[in-house]
């Protein structure tokens, strides 16, 4: 008499495996789908099922032959198409996607589904998928919440670690390594409710890492999700944040009227717009991207002469201060060290090119330190809770406040006429010291230690190159810019043409053709500020750059 032939055992719990090897979730999880519907009445599994529980695949054919793989490699024989007297190995493998999906009785005898070492049956395999008897996700009436709770944790997981990764920063590869881990904990995503939130997130940890492709993709995968009206993806709350994350795209990539459009679709829907009111995360987002496109708007206007430009400064300061209060409101330190950055930075510029305090009944140094002050409680903020790493913004933000009476766009009376022809008058300016911004940061002064740089401001700037040129963090271009300059700036105005002021203004040449034309402009116009023996040093760093390109 034969042999019966070896049981399989499969191990749902994470990591999958099937006797005692690494398996994928996706070929797991249609196993058991389909052994539960030849346990139950339903029989067999439609593609549409399977389409419906990986809504993100971009190809189920993809999906069905790599599943079909390895139950061969199992050992496993499963059907397909409506014929189950046909035997699976006549059928024609150009149609198997199209399914159904079915289990032979000799087949389905051999399985045995297993979590933390107990067996499951087909109630139990049900609940720890999360299918009923249909294997469509438990209407809100009906759901199970023991069920749901015993479900395998590796999405929780894995989402809880690309969380706090993203803590850390999205600058250079750790920022793609946050993206990639958001992506990881959507391919163990359970439901539509999963897939949506580790979606969006994977979008924005794409966007804030420089790459727009993926995070549009992104979007695209959460816009096939709620248009197919999944019960987990299609609520309101991920469909405001959906347009949020939208809008911060475009204007990531330069498009601000296509951001602002976006924002106007989502206070004119009804339902939507109550999201903003009642969620403050969210609406921190709207706030936050509105003061950014308002500052925008003033430094345009600004520049031109433009009589808006008041106007539209004030309310960015006012969107800036509503985004401060929602990020308190939601207890998030993260948005709350942007938010304050942003108004530390937009306070000094617009009082610099008089959009606010017409009359002056400021001082410039009164508002240089409150400046600072809001840039360290970011500063703080990120230091004691370990959040926005990998970024130079607020060192950089500090060291151009620092100096703002003395720069090229600094109000007329502040500066000598012939500052940038003389080196000794170039020298004679007075930025604001070290040790009265420490003390102006005060209570938040911690983070601004000597072992920082925090001596001079040369060392602050040589401080946060180090850290980029060790490989520490990995600053995108128009950061190194903005830090090039500053240090060629303190080094000139502390020793004069020295070896490291040229060097510095050299490597800032040389990085000015990664950025966008209008940024090259702003420190075209930097760099003319600058004595004659630096800016021949950069023409001489292009020539020299040109030739050997």
């Amino acid at each position: 008499m034969p042999a019966s032939p070896a049981l399989i055992h499969i191990d749902v719990s994470s990591p999958y495996r099937v006797d005692g090897q690494s398996a994928r979730y996706q070929s797991v999880w249609l196993l058991a789908r389909i052994w539960h519907a030849h346990r139950s009445a339903e029989g067999m599994v439609s593609a549409a099922a399977v389409r419906g529980a990986f809504p993100a695949a971009a190809n189920l054919r993809m999906l069905v032959s790599r599943a079909f793989a390895d139950f061969a490699r199992w050992g496993i024989v499963v059907g397909w198409g409506a014929d189950r007297a046909r035997d699976p190995a006549a059928a024609n493998p150009a149609q198997r996607s199209r399914g159904p999906f079915w289990l032979a009785p000799a087949s389905a005898r051999r399985l045995r589904f297993v979590a933390n070492g107990r067996t499951l049956g087909p109630v139990a395999l049900a609940r720890h998928f999360g299918f009923d008897a249909g294997a469509r996700p438990t209407p809100p009436g009906r759901r199970d919440g023991t069920g749901y709770v015993m479900r395998d944790m590796a999405f929780w997981s894995e989402l809880t670690q690309a969380m706090r990764s993203a803590q850390d920063g999205h600058a250079g590869a750790h920022g793609f390594a946050v993206a990639e881990s958001f992506g990881a904990a959507r391919r163990l995503a359970g439901d539509g409710f999963q897939q949506a939130l580790s979606l969006l997130k994977e979008s924005q940890a794409w966007r804030r890492c420089g790459r727009l492709d993926q995070s549009r993709a992104a979007l695209r995968r959460f816009d096939r999700l709620a248009q197919a009206a999944d019960a987990g993806a299609a609520t309101p709350a991920f469909q405001a944040m959906a347009q949020v994350v939208r809008a911060w795209e475009r204007y990531t990539r330069g498009d601000g009227e296509g951001a602002r459009a976006g924002l106007e679709r989502l206070h004119a829907d009804a339902e939507l717009r109550l999201v903003v009111r009642y969620n403050p995360r969210v609406r921190f987002e709207v706030l936050n991207l509105e003061a950014l496109l308002h500052k925008a708007d003033a430094m345009r206007a600004a520049h031109a002469a433009a009589p808006t430009a008041p106007i539209a400064a004030q309310r960015a300061l006012d969107a800036f201060s509503g985004a401060l209060q929602a990020a308190y409101e939601a207890d998030s330190v993260d948005a709350v060290q942007h938010a304050a950055a942003n108004i530390g930075l937009s306070l000094w510029l617009f009082w610099r090119h008089g959009l606010i305090d017409a009359g002056r009944s400021l001082s410039a140094g009164d508002v240089q330190r409150q400046a600072m002050r809001w840039l360290g409680l970011s500063e703080w903020i990120c230091d004691r809770f370990g959040v926005g790493g990998g970024t130079a913004w607020n060192a950089i933000f500090l060291l151009r406040i620092a100096r703002g009476s003395c720069g090229p766009d600094a109000p007329p009376l502040a500066r000598p006429a012939s500052a940038s022809d003389s080196m000794a008058m170039f020298r004679r300016q007075r930025p604001l010291s070290v040790a009265d911004a420490v003390d102006a940061l005060r209570p938040f002064h911690a983070p601004f230690a000597p072992a920082r740089g925090f001596v001079r401001w040369s060392a602050v700037a040589a401080f946060a190159l180090e850290d980029h040129d060790a490989g520490h963090v990995r600053l995108a271009p128009l950061q190194l810019a903005n830090l090039l300059l500053e240090s060629a700036w303190y080094l000139t105005h502390e020793q004069g043409a020295t070896a490291a002021a040229c060097a510095a203004v050299e490597r800032l040449a040389l990085q000015l053709p990664a950025l966008r034309p209008a940024e090259r402009a702003f420190f075209a116009a930097e760099l003319r500020a600058l004595p004659p023996a630096l800016r021949d040093a950069a023409a001489e760093a292009v020539r020299h750059g040109g030739k050997g390109a």
